[in-house]
């Protein structure tokens, strides 16, 4: 389906400069084909090591998922809400801290009492705080009974991700399998675990199970196919520190972007789309472009478009049989966004919003609720609602005394992909209808007057994502984040070509961190700077201790 909108589309004049600068013949160590995070903090790594770094973007924005598009006077940032990993010793802002960055791009925590209010079919809404002691609390307090078997569950998640931060960020060795396997019995015990099945292992009530899962979105899996490692890599992640940039995600995409073409040599082209990679003996000869141009690397090539979607450009011949089962993942689920610019002083903080997320719920049984969701049927759904303008003082999302609000929920591509097959007007109305009951649920529960405040809406659907993000079937993350796909089989940076890598959701991490950790690995792995690793990563405990400290 044709886009119906580009924000921030090319000009006659800007092709113009691309195809001027093209034509001065740059010479690059390193293209890369997209400009998601992953890539971008790659990029920003290798340009500052030096590298002459060449970027091809096919929309006329970068940051994939983090981009940023304009809509009326709003800026929306189109799927990131929050992100971990910004304090000292945390990998973003270690990251950020290497190219010289941590004073420009900076993040203010979110709460401070509380980062996700997790709004359950009861009318209690139950705050998760930064600390699982602090959580059990809360759990305990309007759901008594639950304390010991919540301790057990935020023990297991606790010494998970201990092992993990342990765990050899490269390929095991025979010896590692001998020597190292009792440092990492929890790994061992739940690798095939799904977080329904701690869930039932400690025995939780159904209420503690749904405060502990309202936020299924962050991963776009229910818990009974939401990989245990997954879990507890994000929402342990954010129990150290859950924060937003101090001037929104549109600046610190940008700045990366611009932190790149600063350094000389170094160039991003929009609306250069990659429709061919030239093998020749065994390597990457470079990559050819849908108007005509040709791009070398004299170093690397590094993909940051699907995996899969590549690996089909490139030719499957090339693949061995593990390779083609690695890239046989299935793509993650994805939803639909709302976006809302509300009315020149309207207040969403006097309706109970602030610097946090709301995880609303309609029903008990998070699994349940998803199959609903997924054909379509939202009479109890789940909805997610974030207020970006209210995390941060620094404006420039909107106009002054204006506010943002974002709804965001979960359905299939499937049933937009059969509606957009027969007509247009027909997937605009199915995705209408879905927008309109979760603003009913927004203004019955929270907001009565909404639909009169709003100066602007844009809806977005898996489609939407498909088109603009060039996300395969709308996937929010790349691979979904099943027990089969994250595991030690999973795809990693390494291709059949020496010279050409994968730098993506789906051959690392999900996610803001889990990207930006992606970027930072491929690297290391390429120059051989391990600056991350050693003493430089804190524990989750020295991140807790430092932000209470903060908070205090």
């Amino acid at each position: 389906m044709a886009k119906k909108h580009s924000t921030t589309a090319l000009t006659a004049e800007d092709h113009k400069m691309q195809d001027e600068r093209y034509a001065q013949g740059h010479e690059y160590d390193y293209v890369f084909v997209g400009t998601g995070n992953s890539a971008l903090v790659a990029a920003a790594l290798l340009a500052n090591a030096g590298k002459k770094i060449c970027m091809l973007e096919a929309h006329d924005i970068p940051g994939g998922y983090a981009q940023t598009f304009e809509m009326g006077n709003f800026k929306f940032c189109a799927q990131v809400h929050y992100i971990w990993g910004c304090a000292p010793g945390g990998l973003i802002y270690e990251f950020l801290k290497k190219v010289g960055l941590e004073k420009d791009i900076t993040f203010e925590v979110m709460g401070p009492e509380f980062y996700d209010l997790m709004a359950m079919p009861d009318g209690k809404k139950v705050g998760i705080p930064y600390g699982f002691d602090k959580l059990v609390e809360n759990i305990e307090k309007d759901y008594p009974g639950e304390k010991e078997k919540v301790e057990k569950f935020c023990k297991t998640i606790d010494d998970l991700r201990d092992e993990m931060a342990r765990f050899p960020n490269r390929p095991l060795t025979l010896l590692d399998y001998i020597t190292k396997w009792p440092q990492f019995l929890k790994m061992i015990k739940y690798r095939k675990k799904t977080v329904q099945d701690l869930f039932d292992e400690c025995g939780l009530s159904k209420e503690a199970q749904a405060i502990l899962c309202a936020n299924a979105g962050d991963f776009m899996l229910p818990p009974n196919r939401l990989s245990l490692f997954s879990y507890a890599g994000l929402f342990g992640g954010y129990n150290t520190g859950s924060y937003y940039p101090t001037k929104h995600f549109k600046y610190y995409v940008d700045r990366l972007g611009s932190f790149i073409t600063d350094h000389e040599g170094c160039h991003i082209y929009y609306e250069t789309k990659v429709t061919k990679f030239d093998v020749k003996n065994g390597k990457i000869a470079g990559v050819e472009t849908e108007d005509g141009k040709r791009f070398e690397a004299k170093e690397n090539f590094v993909c940051n478009m699907d995996p899969q979607s590549a690996a089909k450009m490139i030719g499957w011949e090339y693949f061995s049989a593990k390779q083609k089962e690695q890239l046989s993942y299935e793509y993650s689920q994805s939803g639909v966004v709302i976006y809302l610019g509300l009315k020149k002083g309207f207040d969403l903080r006097e309706h109970g919003f602030g610097s946090f997320n709301i995880w609303h719920l309609e029903q008990w049984d998070m699994n349940k609720m998803w199959d609903e969701m997924a054909v379509g049927d939202f009479s109890n759904p789940w909805v997610f609602l974030s207020t970006p303008t209210l995390h941060t003082h620094e404006g420039g999302n909107s106009p002054d005394d204006q506010q943002i609000l974002e709804l965001a929920s979960y359905i299939e591509y499937k049933p937009f992909k059969e509606r957009a097959d027969k007509s247009y007007k027909d997937y605009v109305e199915l995705k209408m209808k879905i927008a309109d009951r979760m603003i009913d649920l927004v203004e019955e529960k929270y907001i009565p007057n909404l639909r009169d405040n709003v100066e602007v809406k844009v809806v977005g659907s898996p489609m939407t994502s498909e088109d603009f993000v060039m996300a395969p079937v709308g996937n929010a993350y790349g691979s979904a984040m099943t027990v089969q796909n994250v595991s030690a089989g999973r795809l990693k940076a390494e291709t059949p070509f020496s010279n050409l890598w994968w730098c993506n959701a789906s051959s690392g991490y999900a996610g803001m961190y889990g990207t930006a950790a992606t970027g930072v690995n491929l690297y290391m792995q390429l120059t051989g700077d391990e600056y991350y690793t050693g003493d430089v990563p804190a524990s989750d405990d020295k991140l807790l201790k430092d932000l209470h400290a903060k908070l205090a």
